[in-house]
């Protein structure tokens, strides 16, 4: 079975929260609060890394989802960032690594859809984020 990787709130969209979930045989999310995001951004562009920003953090937040849910097949990460997959598979990995987790995970990117599982996952998230 393949697990599918979906986000809701994009890192960029610093109003809102960002809930990364993992879903089909196994559930997880991460949740990044605004208020962190805003923080992240902060300290990207102090250090002169703005755009790094974006894709730093969905690869950080998809290493941990993957070190928490250590799902054992073929992963499916939603495309939402056109154009960037490699340095987000690279930098997935290298976190996993960093993580101290197994990084040699079989990763790629395609369209997840609105019935994914792991989309209705992330929406039901924020939903319970947004009215708690």
């Amino acid at each position: 079975m393949i697990v599918e990787i979906d986000q809701s709130g994009k890192i960029e969209q610093t109003n809102l929260d960002t809930i990364i979930a993992l879903s089909n045989s196994i559930h997880y999310s991460v949740i990044l609060s605004k208020k962190v995001k805003r923080t992240l951004q902060s300290l990207f562009r102090n250090n002169a890394r703005p755009r790094m920003f974006i894709y730093q953090t969905f690869s950080a937040l998809i290493a941990i989802l993957l070190t928490k849910a250590k799902p054992k097949t073929k992963i499916i990460i939603d495309v939402e960032y056109q154009g960037h997959e490699d340095m987000i598979r690279n930098q997935i990995l290298e976190y996993t690594k960093t993580l101290r987790k197994n990084g040699r995970y079989i990763i790629e990117f395609g369209y997840v859809g609105k019935t994914s599982p792991a989309h209705i996952l992330a929406a039901q998230v924020a939903v319970l984020r947004v009215s708690a």
